[in-house]
C-alpha cells in the first residue's frame, strides 16, 4: 500500500515524468567535479550548473515527447506527458531561451564540444538516424555525452585538464556506462521487439551484469590512478560496493521507478558521498 502510494504521488510523477529528477542528477554530477577539483563558486561556474540543469531538462523532454508513438501512447508516462503538454511546452521554450543566454559564459572550445554532445543526443532518437538502434554502443554514447557535459567541460572551463584529471573522466565514463547497461535490463523486451540488439537481449541478463562488474572494476582502477587521497579512495570503494549491490539486485521485473529513481539516483548519491569529506 505504501509503495503504491509512493508511486502514485504527484510530486514523484512530476520529478520523473517531467524529467526534473534526471536534470537534478546532471546538476549533481557537475557539483561532483567542482567538489573533487576544488573549483570555486563564481558567476561562470554557477551559470554552468544552471546551464546543465536546463539543457538536460530540455533534451530529455524533447526526446520523451518525440518518442511517443502508437505503441506506447497509452502508457502511464505518455498519458501524463500528453496531459501536461502545454505546460511542458512553455517550460521547454523557456529552457531553450535560458540555455542560449547561458552559453555566453562558456569558452568557444566548450561551446563547440557541447554542440557536438547535443547533436549526438538529438541523433540518438531523431529519425532517420536513430542512433539508439545501435544497441551495442548506445550505453556508451549516452555515457560519453554525460561525462563530456558534467566532467570534461567544467575541467576545460577551469583549465584543469591534466593527465590525472583525465583518469577521473575515464572513471566517470565507466561508472555511468554501468547505469546505462542496467537500463537495458528494463528495456530488454521492448528493445527486442524493436529489433535493437543489446547485451541484455542478445547474451542475457547475467552476461550483461558481468559486463557491468567489469566496468565497475575499470572505474575503480581509473579512480586510483586519479588520486592517492586515502579518504577519496575509501569513499570510492564504499560507493562502488553499493553499485555492485545494485547490479546484483537489478532485474527485468523491477518497477520502472526503481530505474528512474534509484539507478539514476546513484548519480546524485555519488556526489553526496564525496560531499561528506
Amino acid at each position: 500500500m505504501q509503495t503504491n502510494s509512493f508511486i502514485s504521488n504527484s510530486i514523484i510523477k512530476t520529478l520523473v515524468y517531467a524529467n526534473v529528477f534526471i536534470a537534478i542528477c546532471a546538476f549533481a554530477q557537475v557539483e561532483l567535479t567542482y567538489h573533487l577539483f576544488s573549483i570555486p563558486a563564481n558567476f561562470a561556474n554557477n551559470s554552468y550548473l544552471l546551464f546543465i540543469f536546463l539543457s538536460t531538462y530540455l533534451q530529455y523532454n524533447m526526446q520523451r515527447g518525440y518518442m511517443i508513438n502508437n505503441e506506447n501512447v497509452h502508457s502511464e508516462r505518455a498519458l501524463w506527458l500528453l496531459k501536461h503538454k502545454k505546460l511542458l511546452t512553455y517550460s521547454i521554450v523557456a529552457s531553450l531561451i535560458s540555455v542560449m543566454f547561458l552559453c555566453n559564459n562558456l569558452s568557444w572550445t566548450s561551446i563547440g564540444i557541447m554542440i557536438g554532445a547535443e547533436i549526438i543526443s538529438t541523433l540518438y532518437y531523431l529519425q532517420p538516424f536513430n542512433l539508439r538502434r545501435h544497441g551495442y554502443i548506445k550505453p556508451f554514447l549516452i555515457s560519453s555525452v554525460w561525462v563530456i557535459s558534467c566532467s570534461l567541460v567544467p575541467l576545460i572551463e577551469n583549465q584543469l585538464v591534466t593527465k590525472l584529471s583525465i583518469w577521473f573522466v575515464a572513471s566517470q565514463f565507466c561508472f555511468i556506462s554501468v547505469l546505462c547497461l542496467l537500463f537495458d535490463i528494463k528495456d530488454g523486451e521492448s528493445d527486442y521487439l524493436a529489433g535493437v540488439n543489446t547485451y541484455v537481449n542478445k547474451f542475457g541478463v547475467n552476461i550483461a551484469k558481468l559486463i557491468c562488474f567489469a566496468f565497475v572494476a575499470f572505474s575503480v582502477i581509473c579512480f586510483l590512478q586519479f588520486t592517492i587521497d586515502i579518504y577519496f579512495i575509501v569513499f570510492a570503494v564504499i560507493f562502488n560496493l553499493l553499485v555492485i549491490a545494485t547490479i546484483v539486485l537489478t532485474n527485468e521485473n523491477r518497477d520502472s521507478l526503481y530505474f528512474y529513481l534509484w539507478i539514476d539516483g546513484l548519480l546524485v548519491l555519488q556526489t553526496l558521498f564525496y560531499w561528506c569529506l
